[in-house]
């Protein structure tokens, strides 16, 4: 028995009572009810009893059925045609649900428990963080230090939670995913905002005018990434994309430039921390890769829709980042206050 009506479950019309086409708030069986009905006669007869129970029972089996229906797992041809972006992702999928349900589905087994989970536990890695690092914070560096690393680390959980928000209520409808996603890019735009801040920051502390040119920079590629973001502009979303791809690219001119006036390898600042950011470009780029090429569900179509999926692999490798970036910043804290500038940077 088909369930869909539009583009909502049967069920949750009738739960809920949507306004559509001009009706009130009554509910769909109701107010689709003629205004007057003849009155029924006072004796039924043996046959239209039989009628309205065998009518009443029939009614509440496809009210059994629907509900079977909204716990169940789609295939991904069931799937709604807004979550059908990733063909080797052959099962596990989440009908229209209520917000409600959508909460509920937090702990089902599905293709993205994965997903929300992840970021979940990402959320908590880096509150965790944050308490632990303002308390040695607090012994050692100044206020504006503490103030640097306590905005990277709440960029970060804003970062996981709306990403794991995302993936929770992706499935309530179109409309809500579209919206949701643009909170989920939002807080990935956030967090590489929060990174390039810090490591300005830090990287340029020596020399403010270079240092104010590059925050300035990065702030106004942040607005920008944000603005064609907003619908009513109707970017395409491969334009979208690119942007963020050439904001993550951007960071290649800042750090090539601190090298050359920190006099290259010869530095022992330079010698410790070029490689780590090397280190975050290689972990964010191999991260990348894998989600655009939907590696390894690509080779094992159906056999990686719960555990190992890209957007999964996806999701580990930017927690890891995070956390990698996070300590390299408290490393270059930490040479900071012990050296200072070892050498004035050289134009």
């Amino acid at each position: 028995m088909r369930l869909w009506l539009g583009r909502a479950p049967l069920l949750v019309r009738l739960r809920f009572g949507r306004k559509e086409d001009g009706k009130d708030e009554k509910g769909c069986a109701e107010a689709d009810a003629p205004a007057s009905q003849p009155l029924a006669p006072a004796v039924p007869s043996d046959g239209a009893a039989a009628g309205a129970d065998a009518t009443g029972a029939a009614d509440l089996k496809a009210k059994h059925r629907g509900v079977s229906r909204m716990y169940g797992l789609l295939s991904f041809n069931e799937a709604p045609s807004y979550l059908q972006f990733n063909p080797y992702i052959k099962s596990g999928y989440r009908g229209y649900l209520t917000t409600r349900m959508c909460l509920e589905s937090i702990f089902w087994w599905t293709n993205e428990t994965i997903n929300i989970w992840s970021h979940i536990f990402g959320w908590m890695l880096f509150l965790g963080l944050t308490l632990y690092d303002l308390v040695l914070l607090n012994i050692h560096a100044s206020a504006l230090d503490k103030f640097i690393v306590g905005v990277l680390l709440f960029c970060f959980q804003v970062c996981m939670i709306l990403s794991s928000l995302y993936h929770t209520f992706s499935c309530r409808s179109e409309k809500d995913y579209v919206c949701f996603l643009s909170f989920d890019l939002f807080g990935i735009a956030l967090s590489l905002l929060a990174i390039y801040m810090s490591g300005v920051y830090y990287a340029f502390w020596c020399h403010k005018n270079w240092q104010t040119f590059y925050l300035v920079t990065v702030a106004l590629i942040f607005a920008a990434a944000m603005i064609i973001q907003i619908p009513k502009f109707g970017i395409d979303a491969h334009v979208k994309m690119l942007v963020f791809v050439s904001w993550a690219a951007y960071g290649v001119v800042p750090t090539f430039h601190w090298t050359v006036i920190m006099g290259g390898l010869a530095n022992p600042v330079v010698e410790m921390l070029l490689p780590r950011v090397l280190g975050m470009y290689f972990i964010s780029g191999l991260a990348f890769l894998i989600y655009i090429t939907k590696v390894p569900e690509r080779f094992f179509s159906g056999r990686v829709d719960y555990i190992g999926s890209s957007h999964q692999w996806w999701h580990l490798f930017v927690v890891i980042a995070l956390y990698y970036w996070h300590n390299t910043g408290l490393k270059y804290v930490e040479f900071r206050m012990n050296h200072g500038c070892i050498n004035e940077m050289r134009l």
